[in-house]
């Protein structure tokens, strides 16, 4: 059954056609501008359906930029009018993200550094695209996982210990963090997970595009 959404002045008959319109809005811009006062309007309105809305607008919104993630995708970006920014996923207003989605990226960003290393290092290796020939730079390269895939990894190493994805405490990093991933709380898990991924995890290095026809298909 469709599900109808509404925030401020926008109603849509179902989700899915408020994803494509808040899509539709953002992809008109380049990473690094300003929104526009009509667009900011209608990101203003959707973000009062995020779970976080209130830490998310501190002191008040001022106004919203686009910005890359980690994924080389469009996100928004909140600047407080007390000067600090913080990111606001759009996505999860409209759906909003599972705890163990939640998790999952806490998970994702305890190993941000092996990633980024494993990256810099493959790029004074590896020239080009391994599957499309593109030649490779830090801006346009994905780190991808071969099997095992990450949810697998996670999912072996959570069997291994006996822990509940649903159970592990998660901190909210500081605010002014560009990284507004939650942070795993217990060191013990954090640090078993680490040494865990360095032992069992094989990554390989592809241009984007290749590693998103990657995950579609």
């Amino acid at each position: 059954m469709a599900k109808p959404i509404a925030f401020g002045a926008y109603q849509f008959k179902t989700k899915k056609s408020a994803t494509e319109e808040a899509r539709k809005r953002i992809n008109h811009y380049k990473f690094g501008e300003r929104l526009r006062p009509d667009d900011e309007h209608f990101f203003v309105s959707l973000f009062t359906l995020h779970p976080e809305y209130s830490s998310k607008k501190g002191a008040g919104i001022d106004y919203i930029i686009v910005k890359k993630d980690f994924h080389n995708k469009r996100c928004l970006y909140i600047h407080r009018i007390d000067g600090t920014e913080i990111d606001c996923s759009w996505v999860n207003c409209i759906q909003p993200a599972s705890q163990k989605a939640v998790v999952s990226m806490a998970f994702r960003r305890a190993v941000k550094e092996i990633i980024a290393a494993y990256r810099r290092t493959k790029l004074n290796e590896i020239d080009v695209c391994p599957i499309l020939g593109i030649k490779l730079t830090y801006d346009n390269s994905h780190v991808s996982y071969l099997p095992p895939s990450f949810d697998k990894l996670l999912t072996n190493f959570l069997d291994l210990y006996k822990i509940n994805i649903e159970s592990i405490s998660l901190t909210n990093p500081n605010p002014s963090d560009t990284d507004q991933r939650g942070q795993i709380t217990d060191k013990d898990i954090l640090k078993n997970w680490q040494s865990y991924h360095h032992k069992h995890a094989k990554l390989q290095l592809l241009s984007a595009e290749a590693n998103l026809r990657r995950e579609k298909s």
